[in-house]
């Protein structure tokens, strides 16, 4: 690992913890003494979306959560309940392994979303399902009263 300060690639592990999925480690460089923390992810086999339009993507926890939160917006959703759904759908698409289709995700965003608010659930609805009239938004309406997804 190299020193940030002086470039040197001779450091010593002074603490190590897990944290969730990485490890967190307090080093020292033998050089010059300074002293840096690093962290350390798994690397996972690349997982790609199949958008609607046939092109491919690699997945991106990231794209998951700004959604996620956009729909969010100024509403009673906690910013750990979007981290929460975000670690869900990445959890469900790593242990599928290779392609996912991008309605399975959105449908798993709404899914996460639905218990938590109609109205975040709604924002999300009207953009994921791109409805072109009032009418399906009504319908997505009337689905959230009587309990049962709209389609």
């Amino acid at each position: 690992m190299d020193c940030p300060t002086c470039r040197a690639s001779r450091s010593r592990v002074l603490e190590t913890r897990k944290q969730g999925e990485t490890v967190r480690r307090r080093r020292q460089c033998r050089d010059c003494g300074d002293r840096f923390s690093t962290e350390e992810r798994r690397l996972e086999a690349p997982c790609h979306v199949l958008k609607r339009d046939g092109s491919r993507e690699a997945f991106d926890r990231a794209k998951v959560r700004r959604g996620l939160a956009r729909a969010a917006y100024k509403r009673p959703v906690s910013d750990e309940d979007i981290e929460e759904i975000a670690s869900r759908i990445e959890n469900v698409v790593r242990r599928g392994g290779g392609d996912v289709q991008a309605e399975e995700i959105g449908e798993m965003c709404l899914e996460g979303l639905r218990p938590l608010d109609r109205i975040a659930y709604l924002q999300f609805a009207a953009v994921y399902r791109a409805y072109g009239d009032i009418e399906g938004l009504e319908a997505e309406l009337r689905s959230l009263r009587t309990g049962r997804a709209a389609r």
